[in-house]
């Protein structure tokens, strides 16, 4: 690895092992139905892991069972009729303060929609979830929350954001199967280099691609992308009511909004200059400059916990602040 590319990937590197501390109880009503009492033995009240901002839900269910779930039946011996098998990864789902999680958006977004935006002051930590392994709320939840439905759901998700990265899926369809199994383990395995690896060649870096405009003209390098691949998750009216009301109350994630478009990497308005998060906001929700500007100053743009400038360009958050899906998850709240 030459300094630049290692340069290149120090700050993904860092984004990659961003952490949030988590901390969950089962519910009540599933130890009640479990064991017979709400009550758990000891040393099994509270489970505590650090779960990769990256990742989904579905990817450390396995481990919670096989570090908290499991001993703490075998310990406390269950109840007559119910076996561990019976808690089947689709059946577990977490909630927090009354909310269920959608399972697959990534854990940082959720945190970032649920707490640092709605945060007065400093952000709850460890994350306080609650864990249910009974009567998945259908309706409120996608169903199929287990691994495998993981996998597809993630894959899908790629194959989007590449079309709207190239105008086709190539990129993902000519992967081989090893190369997708890799980079899929890489992700829920949490290893850089693997998923690195595949990443890099579905999303070449800056310094590999040239502009979309020169790509006729000159036949050097790969044509960079057509457009970047986001999504806006704004919070509404109601929810900042309920904030302004009680300043400690938590955002509601029904109360977000929504929104993704093809953002290109050069504004189209201003001629010679890259597309910013402000111009990207602005198509998204279709807002003129003038109404814009008053909204913008209102509001925090959250990308990966942090609060990024809105002058910031597109591409730069496109290089070093995606998801594992290849998408840049941005969440807008009240100031």
């Amino acid at each position: 690895m030459d300094i630049r590319e290692a340069e290149m990937k120090a700050p993904l590197q860092r984004v990659w092992d961003g952490m949030i501390p988590i901390e969950l109880q089962l519910a009540a009503a599933d130890a009640i139905e479990l064991l017979a009492s709400a009550v758990l033995p000891e040393p099994f009240q509270t489970f505590y892991l650090l779960v990769p901002r990256v990742s989904y839900f579905p990817f450390i269910t396995q481990k919670i069972k096989e570090w908290w779930l499991n001993p703490m039946f075998a310990l406390s011996g269950g109840v007559p009729g119910h076996r561990n098998a019976e808690i089947k990864d689709a059946d577990i789902w977490f909630e927090y303060r009354g909310q269920p999680l959608k399972w697959h958006y990534p854990v940082g977004l959720l945190y970032d929609m649920l707490v640092a935006g709605g945060a007065r002051g400093e952000p709850e930590l460890p994350w306080g979830l609650t864990l249910h392994v009974r009567k998945f709320p259908v309706g409120k939840l996608v169903a199929g929350s287990g691994v495998q439905s993981m996998r597809d759901m993630f894959m899908a998700m790629i194959k989007e954001s590449d079309f709207i990265r190239n105008g086709s899926t190539k990129r993902v369809m000519d992967l081989a199967k090893s190369d997708q199994m890799q980079f899929l383990d890489g992700l829920e395995t949490h290893k850089f280099e693997k998923y690195s690896a595949i990443h890099a060649i579905l999303v070449p870096s800056a310094n590999d691609v040239r502009p979309m405009t020169a790509a006729a003209k000159n036949g050097g390098g790969r044509p960079g992308p057509k457009a970047i691949p986001l999504k806006f998750y704004m919070e509404t009216a109601g929810g900042e009511d309920s904030a302004a009301k009680d300043p400690s109350a938590q955002p509601d994630i029904n109360m977000f909004h929504v929104s993704q478009f093809p953002v290109p990497l050069m504004s189209k308005e201003k001629e010679g200059e890259q597309t910013t998060v402000a111009d990207a906001f602005r198509l998204c929700y279709e807002i003129s400059d003038q109404d814009g500007d008053a909204f913008i100053t209102s509001r925090v743009c959250l990308s990966q916990g942090i609060a990024v400038p809105w002058e910031t360009p597109i591409s730069w958050l496109a290089e070093n602040l995606y998801y594992a899906d290849c998408f840049l998850h941005l969440v807008v709240v009240s100031a």
